[in-house]
């Protein structure tokens, strides 16, 4: 008799994997080592905490120069609302990094089932239920695979995009400031015996008000563009839970997406409904 298993059950968090003949006699077991979280083990390299802090040193000589030019009210203004709105990119960088794992466990796990198939049933079985089966595999199995996976692939590239326009924006916010902190110091020093010196510093912190308008822009440039990609993320997830419940609607309950109980009922075995491959017989 063959080991392959009718269909091998493999432990969702470690253990041990029982292969059994046509009969269900135990004939070997394979030791399954538990998967690594989705996720975990991924440290913040502080850069937005080392930014933050650095950009409070720079903040200092800026809004005094404001406050001293007499005419810096709206540049304080933008000033808080350009720094309130940098942002950690780590954690879309490890969103990012937690879907790509995701989207190849998908990947992987489609591989592992069309192996199973390929390589333990179809060659050792023939029967109507080796026909329902890949039926099965085929249109219903497959198919939720490749709704997941697209998913979690689009989150992923997303969340990327996410990054790299908040690192872009931290980084802007930080040149900036650091550009103009020492010419602000100076002017400022300067300004209180040099009426020329308060006339450059007054012309600097108007033109310092408008990079910070730039910044604010910059913003909400980024901010209406992610709020488009998630609405389209929105219709793909309508596109998951049509795949997985009734209607597309959870009240409406779960559509029934298991294998037909009769092809994993051992009691079909070398019957019409499954019968042993002439080189297994």
């Amino acid at each position: 008799m063959s080991e392959s298993p009718l269909l091998p059950d493999r432990p969702k968090s470690g253990g041990t994997l029982y292969v059994t003949n046509s009969s269900g006699a135990v004939q070997r077991t394979v030791q399954v080592a538990p998967a690594a979280p989705v996720g975990q083990a991924r440290t913040d390299p502080g850069f937005f905490r080392k930014l933050v802090g650095s950009l409070n040193v720079l903040r200092q000589p800026t809004r005094t120069a404001m406050v001293m030019s007499g005419v810096g009210a709206a540049a304080l203004a933008l000033d808080v609302a350009a720094t309130a709105n940098i942002g950690n990119p780590f954690l879309f960088a490890n969103r990012r990094d937690t879907w790509k794992e995701i989207s190849q466990r998908l990947e992987g796990g489609r591989a592992d089932l069309w192996r199973g198939y390929f390589d333990e049933v179809s060659p050792n079985w023939q029967g109507e239920a080796k026909q329902a089966l890949q039926t099965h595999l085929r249109f219903n199995t497959n198919g939720l695979f490749s709704v997941l996976n697209k998913v979690s692939g689009d989150m992923s590239t997303t969340m990327q995009g996410q990054y790299k326009e908040v690192l872009e924006y931290d980084l802007s916010v930080f040149a900036i400031y650091a550009a103009s902190a020492p010419i602000f110091k100076t002017l400022t020093a300067l300004s209180g015996t040099n009426p020329v010196a308060r006339g450059a510093l007054m012309a600097y912190v108007a033109t310092f008000a408008g990079g910070l308008g730039n910044l604010v822009k910059q913003f909400a440039d980024v901010y209406n563009g992610y709020e488009t990609e998630l609405n389209k993320l929105e219709l793909k997830l309508n596109e998951l839970r049509a795949a997985f419940w009734t209607g597309g609607d959870p009240d409406r309950g779960a559509r029934e997406l298991g294998i037909p109980s009769g092809v994993t009922d051992p009691g079909n075995i070398n019957d019409d409904y499954w019968k042993r491959a002439p080189q297994h017989r």
